[in-house]
């Protein structure tokens, strides 16, 4: 199967489980409001501490919508130190937006593209 044959989550496995150590979810924590949050994926990145993923394997678009939704997740749940979201559609105002919040927003695109700069490096 070609990389962009491949879903959002296995794009994804691929791309953070090389350096990080990649928790595939659905993974339920709790935030300190008491509302229970839902990451598709969990990545500890050492002394750096862990990092909450939404992936949105969508055919439009992302929404800012989803963009707050990772925010408010990621500051309500103390051991999650940022979010990142994953999409197949970026916008300007989106990526505006998410580097305003600390969001990292990845598009197919991206993870496609590190994925084979990575089969070409001796």
């Amino acid at each position: 199967m070609s990389l962009g044959e491949q879903n959002l989550e296995q794009l994804t496995k691929k791309v953070f489980s090389e350096k990080y150590e990649f928790i595939p979810g659905p993974t339920k924590l709790k935030g300190t409001s008491g509302k229970t949050w839902t990451f598709n994926a969990i990545i500890k990145n050492g002394k750096f501490g862990k990092y909450g993923v939404f992936v949105r394997d969508w055919k439009r678009e992302i929404s800012i919508t989803q963009l707050r939704q990772l925010h408010k997740a990621c500051v309500d749940i103390p051991e999650i130190e940022g979010g990142i979201m994953i999409c197949n559609i970026t916008t300007d105002f989106s990526r505006d937006y998410s580097s305003q919040f600390g969001i990292q927003l990845l598009s197919r695109g991206h993870l496609v593209s590190k994925l084979r700069n990575r089969e070409f490096q001796f």
